[in-house]
């Protein structure tokens, strides 16, 4: 396989970023990791991929090595998962390794996971290619090694329900109808797509699963982790709450992950920002453009249940408008970095979520939906244009849409069928 092979499959990073693939492996790295961390609470899609994907994923992984050059392959994966790094470490050898790491929270960030594998450490603002590092999440790499344009994705669903599963569906396929199949312990909830960490909630069920997609989670309408979401939902809300309630005690920042890496990460000092500066006023630090916003400092650091990762997205969002940039400095390990890791017993304990079967085994709906909504802006990047007119009879993996620049992805039907209707946004395909 080529690169351009590899584009012509709308391989994208299926691990929630949604960066296309073969512009990754465009690079020249000595070294590309594999994030078997999968550090967000409840999510078990990597691991049942590893375990009933292997020879698949492991083909993706060489094939990734050898496209890109590199001299050495690492699998980072907990070393919780007894079996998998057992079955990784029978078929792997040479130049490929398997490195267990701690079960702490958020491993699976790429900065975070390179430190961990190999002790490099990422300068703020730059790409992990600057110290001869790519990282490729399993699922992607289980793409690679299909060899096949990417229709279906595997999916999480987890939470208040009584068989908790991953399960491979359809691209475009809705959320209600993937939940359909699945019986919830509570009568009133709410979903979250994504994690619990960096997800979403989602008010329209009708919303549909993209090859980014990780997860559904259902949760109880009042469960901690909702309505600490509603109550941020507006950069209003998080700007007045701020003002009103934060007293700078700094725990967001000490407990911040790239912070500890060396990066000028603060979220204390975006809190200070919406405390006493104007908006059209240059931001006196602009470290925060570095900021992963695994929303760990509003999650779990936050003493007073304020919300450091809004104001710090805001603070993102000002530095951008105002050019500014961020240092390529080189980051200085901070000397408390090994005692403020977060493990993930101890996150899942602040979100309340123990209550809940932690556990995801791979499981077939044999899920066939008459419709599918193939979004055509699933990835990082520009949307893809449709190739198709309404009324055209499509095949499961048929171009539908091209990339429309280098930072774009193809996209293509996920079930046989005829084209319904195409908008700005999406594809719609009804089965034949």
């Amino acid at each position: 396989m080529t690169v351009e092979e590899l584009k012509n499959l709308g391989i994208i990073g299926a691990g929630g970023a949604g960066f296309p693939a073969h512009v990754k492996l465009s690079s020249k790295p000595d070294t590309i990791i594999m994030n078997a961390a999968e550090c967000e609470p409840l999510l078990h899609k990597d691991m049942q991929i590893l375990r009933h994907h292997t020879e698949t994923v492991l083909e993706g992984f060489r094939t990734a090595i050898r496209l890109t050059g590199a001299r050495e392959g690492i699998i980072g994966i907990k070393e919780k998962h007894h079996e998998e790094i057992e079955l990784l470490q029978s078929k792997v050898s040479g130049d490929i390794r398997v490195q267990p790491i701690e079960d702490v929270y958020p491993a699976g960030d790429e900065v975070t996971l390179i430190y961990m594998t190999t002790g490099r450490i990422v300068p703020a603002g730059a790409l992990p290619i600057s110290v001869g590092c790519v990282v490729q999440n399993v699922e992607t790499l289980h793409n690679i090694g299909a060899k096949s344009p990417v229709v279906s994705k595997f999916v999480s669903v987890a939470g208040a329900v009584e068989e908790p599963a991953t399960v491979e569906v359809p691209v475009g396929t809705s959320y209600a109808e993937i939940l359909s199949q699945f019986k919830p312990t509570v009568g009133n909830y709410v979903v979250r797509s994504g994690g619990l960490m960096m997800g979403a909630l989602e008010e329209d069920l009708n919303n549909v699963v993209s090859k980014r997609t990780n997860a559904l989670i259902v949760l109880p309408a009042d469960h901690f982790c909702v309505t600490m979401y509603r109550r941020f939902s507006t950069d209003h809300a998080v700007d007045i709450i701020a003002k009103a309630g934060c007293d700078q005690c700094s725990f967001c920042t000490e407990l911040c992950p790239r912070y500890l890496l060396g990066q000028p990460v603060r979220p204390e000092l975006a809190m200070r920002n919406r405390m006493f500066t104007q908006e059209d006023q240059p931001l006196s630090n602009p470290g925060n453009l570095s900021c992963c916003e695994c929303n760990l400092c509003t999650m779990y650091a936050c003493p007073e249940g304020l919300d450091p990762k809004g104001a710090t997205v805001m603070d993102k969002r000002i530095a951008r408008s105002q050019k500014q940039a961020v240092s390529g400095t080189t980051p200085v390990l901070h000397p408390m970095f090994d005692y403020r890791k977060v493990p993930v017993a101890k996150l899942k304990q602040r979100l309340d979520v123990n209550m809940f079967r932690d556990e995801g085994p791979l499981t077939n709906l044999n899920l066939r939906p008459n419709v599918v909504r193939v979004p055509l802006g699933q990835h990082a990047g520009t949307p893809s244009r449709p190739v198709v007119q309404e009324g055209d009879r499509v095949k499961s993996r048929d171009l539908i849409g091209n990339a429309t620049s280098e930072i774009s992805a193809t996209v293509h039907a996920s079930i046989d069928g005829v084209v319904r209707r195409i908008t700005e946004d999406e594809i719609i395909i009804e089965r034949s």
